[in-house]
């Protein structure tokens, strides 16, 4: 069974703003099982495939499995995403393995039209560690590249693309934050009817640039991917990129008291509350409660630990997360 997780949306015209961006899953939020261990790209998201070698996918709902595929924390290290509750991961460079790289690709919604100006984006994170942080190193050329009815696979029968230095979007400074989503961006004329994407650094070891991150002298990149969008208005990316605004949310939607203590209200004007879903700081479910068809809830906290906590709140496809302090 596929799984969803929607991005936060405003109101229900929002939801048009989906159909602009021609990535489908560009959050890799859809998913057909939890992630067990790492490169499960391929076998496991939804319209992504792997070119070369096999690409990761991390997700929330995998964090009882000792975290090797888990968010934040995983095998690579820790990171929040910025939306959802999962990204994916490509290795850019191995000094073992000549050229050795990982490509991550997703067939486009609609072919691109040539002659049309496009906004590119994708945002990437150096990892922060590893099960062999001796080998941590960074590099440049992380990027995105067109290609028309490609044939390249990494499952037999085996068609593994290789580098050959030239991509549609390319980032070349050495990307060396593991802290923070670094993102590349750009702007691209089609000049053919492209019909597919793929991300990672399309350029061989002798024109990729290094930086290493440990006292060894050894060197394996590895990098989280999160949000791809290509549309023609970089507006249409938006709804990857941002909450929506508390002054909106609060004309039609309430959570209080918040900081709680012992209870929480929920009030909601545009619909009936078809489920409330309370998750903890690491995006597991708590408790689900619901429906309503008052437009307003109540919810009993007075068992819940101290801390820090996410209300979901879905009506109608929608979806709205609110940020909760249960003292």
């Amino acid at each position: 069974m596929k799984h969803f997780f929607f991005a936060l949306i405003a109101s229900a015209a929002a939801l048009s703003n989906y159909a602009q961006n021609l990535v489908p899953n560009p959050s890799f939020e859809e998913y057909l099982e939890c992630p067990f261990s790492t490169a499960g790209l391929d076998n496991l998201v939804v319209d992504w495939f792997c070119w070369q070698l096999s690409a990761d996918f991390f997700h929330t709902c995998s964090n009882e499995l000792e975290a090797l595929a888990g968010v934040p924390e995983n095998v690579w290290g820790h990171q929040s995403p910025i939306t959802g509750l999962g990204y994916a991961g490509v290795i850019t460079f191995v000094d073992f393995l000549e050229n050795g790289r990982e490509y991550m690709a997703a067939p486009l919604t609609n072919s691109l039209v040539p002659g049309e100006l496009y906004y590119l984006m994708v945002h990437v994170s150096l990892c922060d560690s590893s099960e062999s942080i001796t080998r941590k190193c960074a590099t440049n050329n992380l990027g995105m590249r067109f290609f028309k009815d490609p044939t390249y696979s990494y499952f037999p029968p085996v068609n593994a693309f290789q580098a050959d230095n030239f991509a549609h979007l390319n980032y070349n400074e050495i990307i060396t934050d593991d802290q923070n989503w670094t993102l590349v961006e750009g702007w691209f004329t089609a000049d053919e009817a492209y019909n597919w994407v793929a991300i990672g650094n399309f350029f061989d070891d002798q024109n990729t640039a290094t930086a290493v991150l440990n006292d060894q002298n050894r060197c394996s990149a590895v990098y989280y991917i999160e949000n791809v969008c290509v549309a023609i208005d970089p507006a249409d990316c938006d709804y990857l990129l941002n909450n929506p605004k508390a002054a909106d949310l609060d004309s039609y939607f309430k959570v209080y008291p918040n900081p709680a203590l012992d209870e929480i209200n929920v009030l909601f004007e545009i619909g009936d509350i078809e489920q409330l879903t309370l998750y903890d700081s690491l995006g597991r479910i708590l408790s689900e409660y619901g429906p309503f068809y008052s437009g307003s809830a109540r919810i009993d906290v007075s068992t819940f630990q101290a801390g820090l906590y996410v209300l979901s709140v879905k009506s109608k496809n929608q979806i709205f997360n609110q940020k909760i302090i249960i003292k």
